[in-house]
């Protein structure tokens, strides 16, 4: 039965009365999954289907890094829409290798970032900046619009640039840099 705020509520009869109860689910409490009951498998048109053993199949599943800087091979969201969480894989190591292909797939799809290991230019033009990089899969051109808000550094010297297109490209420590790449970063930041 739902209450007055349109939560479903749990009755029971009690020497002829009924007693309202709140259910017992909680949308707050995390789901964990086994990977052993997990089975990834694709569909017709090429996305990621997830199989859960006598519990469900969906159709498209969508996977994000809980903690992508700290433990990026550990603690996977899978969900069935961007809003809305099926539950947590701990440990995607253990789950069959066809299965974790496809989970690899989908995490590479969705957090493609290539490393820049030079920087030929930034030029500003208009408050847009074009920066003219080489990164581990050839030389790329980009425009980043806002240097503030699209260039965050992780300490100790880690920066992730994104460009105008939501693109987003890793320098894993700056200092690193030959010394006409460093110039760029200080000239710019």
């Amino acid at each position: 039965m739902k209450n007055k705020n349109g939560e479903t509520q749990e009755t029971s009869m009690t020497n002829g009365a009924t007693k309202p109860g709140v259910s017992e689910i909680d949308d707050f409490t995390p789901r964990y999954l086994d990977a052993a009951e997990l089975t990834f498998t694709r569909s017709e048109v090429g996305t990621a289907r997830l199989e859960i053993r006598d519990d469900a199949c969906h159709l498209r599943v969508v996977v994000r890094r809980l903690m992508p800087l700290s433990h990026p091979e550990a603690y996977i969201s899978l969900a069935a829409d961007e809003d809305t969480e099926i539950g947590i894989l701990v440990n995607p190591s253990a789950l069959a290798p066809e299965s974790l292909e496809i989970l690899e797939e989908e995490l590479d799809k969705r957090y493609f970032t290539p490393t820049i290991q030079k920087i030929y230019r930034v030029k500003e033009h208009f408050g847009i900046h074009e920066w003219e990089v080489e990164t581990e899969r050839g030389r790329v051109t980009f425009s980043v619009r806002g240097l503030n808000q699209n260039i965050k550094q992780v300490p100790p010297a880690r920066l992730f640039v994104t460009d105008v297109r939501g693109n987003r490209y890793d320098i894993p420590d700056y200092r690193e840099l030959d010394a006409q790449s460093y110039q760029q970063i200080q000239r710019h930041l």
